[in-house]
């Protein structure tokens, strides 16, 4: 879904296309330009400025999906 030109890698350009098809107009270009940069950080071992599907597994092992993708009605 990332790697939007099947080269194994997903590149910040690719994130933040992604990005915009999610989340449209609601989010700054600055803010998701931001979201992009920093992801590619936090999940780029090697330093070539992308994320192997190796990369991504790893980083997806540290976050909790099922918190970050789920609404919470207060009761």
């Amino acid at each position: 879904m990332y790697d939007l030109d099947n080269d194994d890698a997903i590149s910040r350009d690719e994130l933040l296309a992604v990005l915009h098809m999610m989340v449209g107009a609601n989010i700054s270009e600055e803010q998701l330009t931001s979201i992009a940069e920093r992801t590619i950080l936090e999940a780029d071992q090697n330093g070539d400025q992308m994320i192997s599907f190796d990369e991504f597994c790893k980083a997806l092992e540290r976050t909790d999906v099922e918190q970050k993708m789920s609404i919470r009605f207060l009761s």
